[in-house]
């Protein structure tokens, strides 16, 4: 069973109570206005995106084009208004994340952690 099956697997024998709640607390405590989870061969997880299915195809794209200029676990990207956070959550999962605030190095380590948990990995 590949990582994608296995993470799909854990989310649906959670309750929607249970993932609206993991939704709300990314929102809340990182300030993120929509969030996605992919696998690094571009397969959504899940996200809050309206087209995550589609942007998630292109993830691992961003994050190779990104790497090339600085090796990091880790993406802030700054637009006019928002800021993009790409990050590497395990050897198989990544995150982008769309919020009005720059993470600090704990708030991602404590996303990383909290992610893994939801996902169990």
């Amino acid at each position: 069973m590949g990582i994608l099956d296995r993470i799909k697997s854990l989310l649906g024998s959670k309750t929607e109570e249970e993932i609206r709640d993991f939704k709300e607390l990314l929102k809340k405590k990182f300030s993120f206005e929509d969030f996605l989870y992919a696998t690094t061969e571009g397969l959504p997880i899940m996200g809050t995106f309206p087209n995550y299915e589609e942007l998630s195809a292109k993830v691992p794209e961003i994050l190779k084009s990104i790497s090339e200029l600085e090796s990091s676990s880790f993406y802030s990207i700054i637009t006019g208004e928002y800021v993009y956070t790409l990050v590497q959550v395990s050897s198989e999962v990544l995150m982008l994340a769309k919020g009005l605030e720059i993470l600090g190095e704990e708030d991602v380590q404590e996303l990383i952690e909290r992610s893994r948990k939801e996902l169990g990995i």
